[in-house]
This record gives C-alpha cells, sequence and structure tokens, in this order.
C-alpha cells in the first residue's frame, strides 16, 4: 500500500481520482506518442467521536461510460445476485476473492492510502464513478457498548456489494487526449456511518451505513 501526505486536515474520507487523458501510449510524455489516459484513487482523512474503527471491504472500483465521447446509455442494472459486468464499465480494480480492506479511522493527519493505482483508461464520457463495498464493520470507542453489550458490528450494506457505491458528480466527466483531470470525492464518516444512540442509558442501539459519496472538486488541464 502507498501512503502520502497532503497539507492540512479535515473531517472527511477524501477520495481522489486523479485522471491522466491523453492518446495512445505509457503515461507521461515521449518522442514516439502521448500519453494513455490513467485514473488513481486514494483514501484519506476520518476522526469520528464515537467510532474507533470503521472498516470497509472494496472489492471494485470502477467508471461507466467509455470511449468514443458518447455518454453511457446502457440499460443493464446489477441484482442483488449477480453482477452484471457490461462493456462500458471501466474497472480501476476490480479483485472480488481479495477485496482490499481499509480502516477509515486511521487515515487520520492527511494520510491518503492509494486504492487503484495508476490505471490507462480510454477518452471518453464517464457518466459515473462507483465502488463496491462489499462489507463493513465498526468498533466503538471506549465507554461505548451496543446494547447486548459488545463493541463491534457488521453492518449491512445493501446495493454497496452489488452495483456498488455512486460518486454524485455534478456533470459527466468528458476526457479528452492530453487532458488531466482531478476529481476530488468525500465520503463524509459521521454521515455515513449514522449512529443511534440511547441517550439515557449511553448505549448505542444500532449504526446504520448509508453510504453518500459526493464531488468535492474537479480540476482539469488544458488538452
Amino acid at each position: 500500500m502507498t501512503w502520502h501526505r497532503l497539507p492540512g486536515g479535515g473531517r472527511n474520507v477524501r477520495l481522489v481520482a486523479v485522471v491522466c487523458v491523453a492518446a495512445l501510449a505509457g503515461c507521461g510524455s515521449s518522442a514516439t506518442g502521448p500519453r494513455t489516459p490513467k485514473v488513481e484513487v486514494l483514501l484519506t482523512d476520518a476522526p469520528s467521536d464515537v467510532l474507533d474503527s470503521a472498516q470497509v471491504w472494496i472489492s471494485r472500483v470502477y467508471l461507466q461510460g467509455g470511449g468514443g465521447s458518447q455518454p453511457d446509455t446502457t440499460a443493464a442494472a446489477d441484482t442483488a445476485t449477480a453482477h452484471t459486468v457490461t462493456a462500458d464499465r471501466v474497472d480501476l480494480f476490480n479483485d472480488p476473492a481479495s477485496p482490499r480492506e481499509y480502516d477509515l479511522l486511521t487515515l487520520r493527519d492527511s494520510l491518503e492510502a492509494d486504492v487503484t493505482g495508476l490505471v490507462p483508461v480510454n477518452a471518453g464520457t464517464y457518466q459515473a464513478l462507483r465502488f463496491v463495498v462489499d462489507s463493513a464493520r465498526v468498533t466503538l470507542e471506549k465507554g461505548y457498548t451496543f446494547g447486548d453489550g459488545t463493541t463491534s458490528a457488521v453492518l449491512m450494506t445493501p446495493s454497496a456489494d452489488t452495483s456498488g457505491i455512486e460518486v454524485k458528480l455534478s456533470h459527466v466527466l468528458v476526457v479528452d487526449d492530453g487532458q488531466d483531470i482531478t476529481v476530488t470525492v468525500d465520503f463524509n464518516v459521521d454521515a455515513n456511518f449514522v449512529v443511534q444512540t440511547d441517550q439515557q442509558t449511553g448505549q448505542v442501539g444500532a449504526i446504520l451505513f448509508t453510504p453518500v459519496l459526493t464531488e468535492k472538486d474537479v480540476q482539469m488541464t488544458a488538452p
């Protein structure tokens, strides 16, 4: 796993999708041709008052769309029992047998975890960025317990483990040859792990995993 440090801090998990766009051969300029488009996804920063750990197992990260600069119009969808793999899905990471585990609460002090590494993509129009989360598990801070006296629980991840969690983008990503695009996405731990606490006993009744990922910023260079 590769770690990076960014200036500053914050209360959000930050997913940074870096799209390096060009026409044909390897990333970086060369005398033989322009760069192949590439995507990288990073994670960083997620403090919490109630949770000691918030683990997620990510088995797939993908873009929806493809080359030819045409929007994705495929109607196919995932079901609860099967993943529908279509030609317009571009995997940045896909390994259901060995999902990557991250404790989001260890990514403090502006540390980043590289989820996908740099992955080549084609120039074109991408309407969505999705993360498939197979499972999630939380452990409470000292002094907190669930109603049964335990301090950890596996959370339900409805649809997050099939079609995945879609990042709310302000616009489709139109990736042109020779262009670099950096998309910063926030995964707010306090908002996405909803803690329900009994005010009289102080016990945690339940924690709901309600993931909502939103675009924070998009930076583009001229093609």
